[in-house]
């Protein structure tokens, strides 16, 4: 045999070996396979391999040793050529997918004008980033964001949005603690929604349904609330408008790239909010219900497209274990998929909890909207149900794909879903209301306006009145933003007040703020420690919160015996919260 043919079998024994062994550790008891990797770690001991997260091991090893039986496969049957073949044609789809976003001369002005809106939605956005740091936010920036360790491998609570937890570490890191660089990557994704709302709606309807559904998202009081909140939802609706755009490209071009970043979206959805899953599905629903009711073309047949779309749907979930691995493997599967907060709900209390829910959400997204102009949202959406054959680009309706998945994926997981779940759907709600009302106005044109259209005067009119109040809003954003919160005063009052040897007792929802701002202003943890000898409590209790000193104390104080709850006296008031002081005995 020559040298030339010994190689690849040689390569081809040592590949299917050492897979062969790692399946094989795989299908070990759990005592015998922490025996053999306990040789891995330098104390002979492999801790991070437990019981309760043995499934993760099981599957990492297996899927690495899949992975060279494949190369083994590969080497000997001599089938680098066609991997080569893949790569040459992954090239060629790179420069098609790319070449697809050339910009022609008559949208030019349509982007001018969206680059407008997006301003104004950045301007507004922007006036309310220094605004009080609320429970849910500032628990994450100061249990999970302190550290890329904690961010990557703690999940002890759902409220660490993992990738959106580590992108806050690198801009308090770049910045400094403050609220404003805790909030900037849910900013920044909001205000990205802006552009993505245009090209998502342009794809699917037309550039005016585009540009008018933007000047909607950029000044819908809800989407700018959470665009200034350090929570993860605002990448989860950039995720769904970026991955609902490749998945509308991919039913017309062949283009392993854009299925490629279909999956790679998703997962960076998935590992930001669990959420996710519900524009992934309704994604996928959509895909394979267009697939039945459209021609197969660009694919050879509706089978080849089927084949795309499973394999799609299989790279996520992978990518998705795999960016899980860190939390799968420190926390345990336990924590992320069963965990107390995101428990299902029994059927008995199905009915009152998602009719709860249902009224939650929609009075956040219609606050702060005028009633004529919530009728009118409605009404484009219901028309551009109705008319959706003239209206849209696509055969099936994504609203019918949204209804059917949701419905599913609700009873499925019998889930207690806030308003908060819903935020991804909002910017699509808002399309579709755009639709609807673009739609029936821009075949209709005013001759004694130089022939403009109804949809062209009424975007200028929402962008005029919309841009106005954004105007008058800039010489006030110095003032919002020099201003302090009844919570960040009392901190502020801690550390001009207490010595280095009292305790500050503060209970839920202000706990977590109060931890923030004393971050922020350098006042040491130890003062929240009620294990370390102190010679004063300081209570703050917020009386509209239901709050008392006795249930403060109770909830969250030292035991009784050490306090002397007969000399405790109220010693400053800011706004609603009351500070008491209390000696120890």
């Amino acid at each position: 045999m020559s040298r030339r043919n010994f190689l690849p079998w040689l390569f081809t024994i040592i590949f299917c070996l050492f897979g062969l062994s790692l399946l094989l550790i795989v299908l070990l008891p759990f005592g015998t396979m922490k025996t053999l990797l306990n040789v891995l770690s330098r104390d002979g001991n492999l801790s991070l391999l437990r019981i309760d997260n043995a499934v993760v091991f099981r599957f990492l090893i297996g899927a690495f040793g899949l992975s060279l039986l494949g190369l083994a496969y590969l080497t000997g049957k001599h089938l680098w050529e066609m991997v080569i073949r893949f790569i040459r044609q992954m090239w060629r789809d790179f420069r098609k997918f790319f070449s697809f976003s050339n910009i022609s001369r008559s949208e030019k002005g349509y982007l001018v004008s969206l680059s407008v809106v997006t301003i104004l939605a950045g301007i507004n956005r922007l006036a309310l980033m220094e605004s009080p740091m609320l429970h849910d936010e500032a628990y994450t920036v100061v249990t999970y964001a302190d550290s890329f360790f904690h961010a990557l491998t703690d999940y002890s609570m759902p409220n660490n949005h993992v990738f959106h937890t580590l992108l806050v570490n690198l801009s308090v890191r770049a910045f400094g603690l403050a609220p404003w660089s805790a909030r900037l990557p849910a900013f920044l994704a909001g205000v990205l929604v802006i552009p993505g709302v245009y090209f998502l709606a342009k794809q699917i309807y037309d550039p005016w349904t585009g540009l008018f559904a933007s000047v909607l998202v950029a000044f819908s009081p809800s989407l700018i609330s959470y665009s200034t909140s350090a929570r993860g939802y605002t990448l989860v609706a950039l995720f769904t408008l970026v991955i609902i755009i490749l998945g509308i490209y991919v039913r017309k071009e062949k283009n392993l790239v854009a299925w490629g970043l279909i999956a790679i979206f998703s997962a960076l959805g998935l590992y930001t909010v669990p959420v996710m899953l519900f524009p992934f599905g309704m994604l996928f629903v959509w895909l394979f219900l267009e697939n039945l009711a459209a021609s197969p073309a660009p694919y050879s047949s509706k089978w080849e497209f089927i084949r795309y779309w499973l394999i799609g749907g299989f790279l996520t979930a992978f990518l998705t274990i795999l960016l899980y691995a860190p939390v799968l493997i420190y926390t345990g599967p336990q924590k992320l998929f069963a965990n107390g907060f995101v428990a299902p709900l029994t059927w008995a209390d199905l009915p009152d909890t998602w009719h709860a829910r249902l009224i939650d959400t929609w009075a956040e997204w219609t606050h702060g909207v005028p009633l004529a102009i919530t009728i009118m949202l409605l009404a484009g959406w219901v028309s551009s149900l109705i008319f959706h054959r003239k209206l849209a680009n696509i055969r099936v309706p994504l609203q019918l794909a949204a209804l059917l998945w949701i419905t599913f994926l609700l009873i499925a997981q019998r889930s207690n879903a806030w308003a908060k779940v819903w935020v991804f759907l909002l910017p699509l709600m808002l399309i579709w209301s755009a639709a609807g009302i673009i739609g029936l106005m821009r075949n209709v044109h005013l001759k004694f306006l130089y022939g403009l259209s109804l949809a062209s005067i009424l975007t200028a009119v929402v962008l005029f009145v919309g841009g106005l109040s954004t105007l008058r809003l800039i010489p006030e954003i110095h003032g919002l933003w020099s201003q302090r919160g009844d919570v960040e005063n009392a901190v502020l009052f801690f550390k001009n007040s207490i010595s280095d040897t009292d305790l500050i007792v503060v209970d839920w929802p202000d706990d977590a703020s109060v931890w923030f701002y004393s971050l922020e202003y350098n006042l040491s943890n130890n003062h929240f420690d009620k294990r370390i000898p102190f010679t004063r409590a300081w209570v703050l209790v917020n009386p509209p919160d239901g709050q008392s000193i006795d249930s403060v104390l109770a909830d969250r104080g030292p035991d009784s015996p050490a306090l002397d709850l007969a000399s405790i006296k109220l010693i400053h008031e800011i706004g609603t919260r009351h500070i008491y002081q209390c000696p120890v005995k």
